[in-house]
């Protein structure tokens, strides 16, 4: 007697699908009918049962293929992500999803300062919480020991043994549960998944630690490749900006030499400045004499390139001067940013192009 996908689905309690998978496999052996059906002999399914024992067989099995499964899943998920802001939400859906939980908090850990800082915070709906949140781990125990050690640790509120620092940071936020995981990259913690259930106290089960364990692997290893391949997207931003800075500064020499007085030399070579370096402000000195220039259209502060949401409070300034006779030409850059490979550089051609326009109206 042969059996349809359907029907010895029923027989062995899985989906359609599960035979499918164990056919293509080779597990469960079946012949195809003229239309390309898949149909599986009554003797192949009784041995089956047997083979694996009865049902709490059978569910040890199908858990493990779930389990399969999901790594499957969020490795490819994770996997296609590289944008850094995208990767963050990806990594918060899946942790949540896996362990039915609200919340869910990724954070960045740098071993010399010995801090984390939390990079993005969201909740079961992909909604992300506004948090910048950095504390030094000899603050919580609890931290500290899931980064050094690499261990899954739990932190219910109502547990009398649980440390007092994270109970407290609990009880602020009306959490219930707290289930905290080391992202290692190499052997080295490079981060930490704080997954957060707002309503009711959780005892995780080993598959699911298990699986949250791998996820964890599977999203520091995504972080990594996230963050180099922001790094290249910026080396590649910032090769042509160069490349554009340097045309803008040869096409501007001829133009310094041509200013009747230092006044309009100094307006212009602070302008110069501040378009080849995509500045926020410039001003040149000298001889007791300053001009300035600003961006006609000024770039957010922090906004480092492609690639990367992060964003700091603070402009950058760079100066760089030459000598003209006596004097000094001195120019005073502030950028949007930290200034890139190569800006320096270019700023030290133009205060030097300048001084030589200066020394030529001696």
């Amino acid at each position: 007697m042969f059996l349809s996908v359907q029907l010895a689905a029923r027989r062995l309690g899985v989906s359609p699908h599960t035979i499918r998978r164990w056919t293509a496999a080779g597990f469960l052996p079946c012949t195809r009918t003229a239309g390309g059906h898949r149909r599986i002999k009554q003797e192949d399914i009784d041995d089956l049962t047997h083979l694996i024992g009865g049902s709490n067989h059978l569910a040890a099995r199908l858990a493990r293929e779930r389990e399969l499964e999901t790594l499957v899943a969020t490795s490819i998920a994770l996997g296609s992500q590289l944008n850094l802001t995208e990767l963050l939400a990806e990594i918060a859906k899946q942790m949540t999803s896996l362990l039915d939980c609200h919340f869910c908090a990724i954070s960045e850990y740098d071993p010399v300062s010995r801090t984390v800082q939390v990079l993005a915070d969201y909740d079961d709906l992909g909604n992300r919480r506004p948090d910048t949140m950095k504390y030094a781990i000899n603050q919580f125990p609890v931290s500290k020991r899931v980064l050094e050690q690499h261990e899954i640790v739990l932190v219910n509120i109502n547990d009398p043994h649980a440390d007092a620092a994270e109970v407290a940071i609990m009880r602020r936020d009306g959490d219930k549960s707290l289930l905290i995981l080391p992202m290692v990259y190499q052997g080295s913690s490079i981060g930490l998944l704080e997954v957060i259930d707002h309503v009711r106290e959780r005892k995780y089960s080993r598959q699911e630690q298990r699986l949250a364990w791998a996820l964890a692997g599977q999203a520091a290893v995504a972080l990594q490749n996230a963050k180099v391949f922001a790094q290249l997207r910026r080396s590649d931003h910032d090769v042509r900006n160069l490349c554009t800075a340097l045309e803008s500064v040869t096409a501007s020499m001829r133009q310094l030499a041509d200013q009747d007085t230092n006044a309009a030399l100094l307006q212009m070579t602070a302008s110069v400045a501040c378009t080849a370096l995509e500045a926020i402000a410039v001003v040149a000195s000298f001889a007791g004499e300053s001009t300035g220039a600003s961006a006609t259209h000024k770039p957010a502060i922090g906004d480092t390139g492609p690639g990367n949401q992060t964003q700091s409070n603070a402009a950058h300034v760079i100066v760089s001067s030459a000598p003209v006779g006596d004097e000094h030409l001195t120019i005073t850059v502030t950028l949007p940013r930290e200034a890139s490979h190569g800006q320096p550089e270019i700023l030290s051609m133009i205060v030097t192009s300048g001084a030589l326009a200066l020394e030529g109206r001696r």
